[in-house]
């Protein structure tokens, strides 16, 4: 009768479209576009600021923004509205104050992601500076000071990167020009420590990849690496394209068929998390003829979605935290 009831808990906690997460995000302002730094309800979806980065906007969700759970500190890259520079801006979830605030001068830099420690340069990016070169770089966070571990040729500039927290590393996925997926593995002191070729597999004719890797994420629950790559129908030359998520590991992006409902799939993704707890995956999107943001709940107990509820930002990163 135990092991019953303890299996029916089991099955209830993953199943249950409840969870008592919550999650640190960074999304703009619908109204006055600002970036905003607060407080995502994974329970409602709604979001709440915490913090509002007057006259900046968070350009983008290629992963330039990233969080330290060792000090609470939040970084991400911005454009100031009036100028239209970049700033590289920390605030500080303990007080909910800017941090730092630092100037990204003729780079672009994204890709963020802590290493989890309070060293000076505790930061990894990837860096381009349009001469044809991925720069991955170690960074200090108070003044944009970086060493450069790793410089890659012929390389287009839409890699995608995460730092896997389980093995202390990070990991950087791009195409080069002869449309060759790779992905480089370095230490948290900058080594390169593995480089190895990518394919995307589980594809059943007549889909095929047709983009690089992009929003790769760590899923702290699962221990894992998840991305998204974009796939097209090769039998109809018009048919539009659609996201997949796909598994990252073995030398291989495995697809799970997790977009398999078109009524899920949105024209954006805005980000792609996981549960600190529970074998669950959120992502917010956005539809091209609706403005109206979604947050959408995948269970990866049993390879399903099992929650799709309006939103009340385009959250654009997020990290659970309970």
């Amino acid at each position: 009768m135990n092991k019953l009831l303890l299996t029916l808990v089991t099955l209830a906690l993953v199943f249950s479209p409840i969870s008592s997460q919550k999650a640190f995000g960074i999304w703009n302002d619908l109204t006055t576009k600002y970036a905003s730094v607060g407080i995502v309800d994974l329970n409602t979806a709604n979001s709440t600021a915490s913090f509002v980065n007057t006259g900046f906007t968070f350009p983008s969700n290629i992963t330039s923004s990233t969080y330290n759970t060792g000090n609470g500190l939040i970084t991400y890259v911005a454009t100031e509205i009036s100028s239209g520079i970049s700033h590289m801006n920390t605030v500080d979830t303990n007080t909910w104050t800017l941090f730092n605030s630092s100037k990204v001068m003729n780079m672009n830099l994204t890709n963020l992601a802590y290493d989890q420690t309070t060293a000076a340069y505790n930061l990894f990016a990837t860096i381009t500076t349009g001469d044809g070169y991925l720069y991955v770089v170690k960074i200090s966070a108070s003044d944009v000071d970086y060493k450069i571990i790793d410089k890659i040729p012929n390389v287009f500039p839409n890699a995608t990167a995460t730092f896997l927290a389980n093995s202390n590393l990070y990991t950087v996925c791009f195409e080069n020009t002869t449309a060759s997926t790779n992905c480089n593995y370095y230490g948290l002191d900058g080594s390169v420590l593995t480089k190895d070729n990518f394919q995307a597999t589980n594809l059943a004719y007549p889909w095929v990849s047709i983009s690089s890797p992009y929003l790769m994420q760590y899923l702290p629950k699962q221990q894992t690496v998840v991305c998204v790559l974009t796939i097209q129908n090769k039998s109809y030359a018009n048919y539009y394209a659609k996201y997949q998520i796909f598994w990252l590991g073995n030398s291989q992006f495995y697809n799970s068929g997790w977009m398999d409902d078109l009524s899920i799939v949105r024209n954006y993704i805005g980000s792609l998390f996981g549960d600190f707890s529970l074998p669950r995956v959120y992502q917010f999107g956005m539809d091209i003829n609706n403005p109206t943001p979604y947050m959408e709940t995948f269970s990866t107990y049993n390879d399903q979605w099992v929650r799709t509820q309006k939103a009340n930002n385009f959250v654009l990163n997020a990290w659970a935290f309970i």
